[in-house]
């Protein structure tokens, strides 16, 4: 069972990952709304990342209901995740500014969700709970697809 100081720390772990995909989703958002010609990968990557952010909304209410069926897992790296966003901020920043071209915007892109991949966030904690595994799944998988989506793009 979680103590209430390994629970305020997964919650403030798990807010920062869902401030990191809706800053994601916003990204996406500006991809769409320079690059027409791919608005369709855009607009779907923009509507997932949201969609991460919900689960993990839900992720962290199964937490605090379900205290006694988790148990902390690896450390997560909260000054990384935070570093993280500041580079996403950056990104967009540039992209909004006209800085970067659509290869270095699908190449940063990958490498995003790359990082999203191996940050282990997954690891946080450890549980049975088919819910909250279920919800984490679905972020997983649907990052491997994006990243899959994003290199078939690089190579075309």
């Amino acid at each position: 069972m979680l103590a209430v100081a390994d629970i305020e720390r997964i919650a403030g772990v798990l807010e920062a990952m869902r401030q990191y995909e809706l800053l994601l989703s916003d990204f996406y958002k500006h991809c769409d709304e320079i690059w027409t010609e791919d608005q369709a990968l855009w607009n779907s990557l923009a509507l997932a990342e949201t969609q991460h952010a919900d689960n993990i909304d839900k992720m962290k209410e199964i937490i605090v209901k379900k205290q006694e069926s988790f148990t902390i897992g690896r450390p997560f790296n909260l000054i990384a995740l935070n570093t993280a966003a500041a580079g996403l901020k950056e990104n967009t920043r540039r992209l909004v500014s006209g800085e970067l071209s659509r290869e270095k915007m699908l190449i940063i892109a990958r490498d995003i969700e790359q990082s999203v991949l191996e940050s282990n966030y997954a690891e946080i904690v450890k549980t049975a709970d088919v819910e909250y595994n279920t919800l984490m799944k679905a972020i997983l998988s649907q990052t491997h697809e994006h990243k899959r989506v994003i290199l078939e793009k690089i190579r075309k």
